[in-house]
């Protein structure tokens, strides 16, 4: 296997950040109360269904301590993803300066997003501050986010060699069923959807689109 490259690996990080728990409480409060105020984003790139509140793009930039800490957070680890995935040293990854847009989600049951990517930036984060019920109705009711192939000719022919490729050479879908304090750093290319989520407890999540430039 030392001879098998990961050639056109698309990355994708995942970790669930610990000592978050108080942190995601305030976070949810303060969400559901600009929910309740309308902060509602006017023009969204995509039709949202009813059961979906998606805010305008500027959350990240509130002043509110608990913005700030997830600020500092998802800053870092995008700083650390960046770093290692371009061999970084400190000094070139201070060079670099970045934008972003950075909204929240409020999912209430039957809340689902339809497949896109996010033109115009270069990763996007996704962070989940409450994932929802904890047991879900049914697998097809716990609203998955579901990662697509970015190389649409892959599966235009399987057999029994193809199929049971092991994860880094599958073209099959990466499925994730989130858990609070999740971290997903992707390339904002990709494309990704939302399955229908069915749940009596609202999922709440922020998601931000980074570019850079020195």
């Amino acid at each position: 296997m030392e001879r098998i490259n990961l050639a056109f690996a698309t990355p994708l990080y995942r970790v669930t950040l610990e000592g978050v728990d108080q942190l995601n409480v305030s976070l949810e409060k303060l969400i559901l109360s600009l929910e309740d105020a309308g902060h509602r984003k006017k023009n969204s790139p995509q039709a949202m269904p009813d059961a979906v509140f998606e805010s305008e793009f500027d959350f990240l930039k509130r002043s509110e301590p608990e913005v700030r800490q997830l600020r500092d957070l998802l800053y870092a680890a995008l700083a650390s993803f960046v770093k290692e995935i371009n061999g970084f040293t400190d000094e070139e990854l201070a060079k670099l300066k970045f934008n972003n847009h950075a909204w929240f989600h409020v999912t209430r049951s039957g809340g689902y997003f339809q497949a896109h990517n996010h033109p115009n930036a270069s990763w996007s984060v996704v962070y989940y501050i409450n994932p929802g019920d904890p047991e879900p109705k049914n697998e097809k009711a716990a609203g998955h986010i579901v990662f697509h192939d970015p190389r649409p000719q892959a599966s235009c022919y399987q057999d029994a060699a193809n199929s049971r490729m092991r994860r880094e050479f599958s073209y099959s879908g990466i499925r994730i069923r989130p858990v609070a304090g999740e971290l997903l750093i992707f390339p904002s290319y990709v494309l990704h959807h939302v399955e229908p989520y069915e749940g009596d407890i609202p999922r709440v999540n922020v998601a931000s689109n980074f570019w850079f430039y020195l």
